[in-house]
């Protein structure tokens, strides 16, 4: 399973980030306590590789946070949609 995958369940779980009127608030040291697991520098890079580029507003394959501040990430609704109707499609 990828680490997109893995991140996306653990939010839809609600293992992971914390949910506000904008929707839910992951933090750099939440996502570093919850995959512990990971002792490469993937799990500095992960966040900001996935951030969304200023200006685009869609989710790609790769591209599914907005950057809040530093070391403070949004999940995009759509990403989250995504991982819902997967796990009602089957």
């Amino acid at each position: 399973m990828t680490l997109k995958r893995r991140f996306l369940n653990a939010v839809v779980k609600g293992e992971l980030g914390s949910v506000d009127e904008r929707g839910v608030v992951v933090t750099l040291k939440q996502f570093k306590a919850y995959f512990s697991d990971i002792k490469t520098d993937y799990i500095n890079s992960f966040l900001p590789a996935s951030t969304i580029e200023a200006g685009r507003v869609d989710v790609s394959q790769t591209r599914f946070l907005l950057r809040l501040r530093n070391g403070v990430y949004l999940v995009h609704a759509d990403a989250i949609k995504e991982v819902i109707d997967r796990r009602c499609d089957g």
